[in-house]
């Protein structure tokens, strides 16, 4: 250290010195998909039909629910995931695997063939960051497996 104190304003420009610099561009935000009257109608048709959902202790859990859902709507696929989750987290290890089963339905895999859920995981790793941030039912599928694997263990480990 200098025996010599320096100003702040001689620390701040220190500190700051080459942000003058930078090329730094403006984002722009992003566009959203405009949608179409038809969709609108559709979707305000859907809504008047069900009307508001009503989210009940147990209503991930809703038997009629589960077997309702369908494979193309991201809103059910997240719902089955949701219901996984939360039997895991409730520590409900035998309903999480039920639940995972119905999933596997829903989204027409086999998840007891491990040398294909391995290829799978190891693949979706692969793929890259921008994958796993996006809203493919695969990213569901290995999400599955990382549950029930992670039910397995904890009732070996009971």
């Amino acid at each position: 250290m200098s025996t010599k104190q320096e100003a702040p304003t001689q620390l701040i420009d220190d500190a700051t010195k080459g942000l003058q610099q930078l090329d730094v561009k403006e984002k722009k935000p992003k566009q959203r998909k405009a949608q179409s009257d038809e969709e609108f109608l559709e979707q305000k048709r859907q809504f008047l039909d069900a009307g508001p959902q009503i989210n009940t202790d147990t209503w991930l859990f809703d038997e009629d629910r589960l077997h309702s859902l369908q494979s193309t709507k991201k809103l059910d696929r997240v719902h089955i995931l949701h219901a996984c989750e939360k039997a895991y987290f409730l520590r409900d290890y035998e309903k999480c695997l039920e639940l995972i089963k119905v999933a596997a339905g829903l989204f027409q895999i086999e998840l007891d063939n491990e040398t294909v859920n391995d290829d799978l995981k190891i693949e979706f790793q692969n793929a890259g960051r921008k994958t796993r941030k996006s809203t493919k039912v695969e990213r569901h599928v290995v999400d599955l497996l990382h549950i029930k694997e992670a039910c397995l263990k904890k009732m070996s480990d009971a």
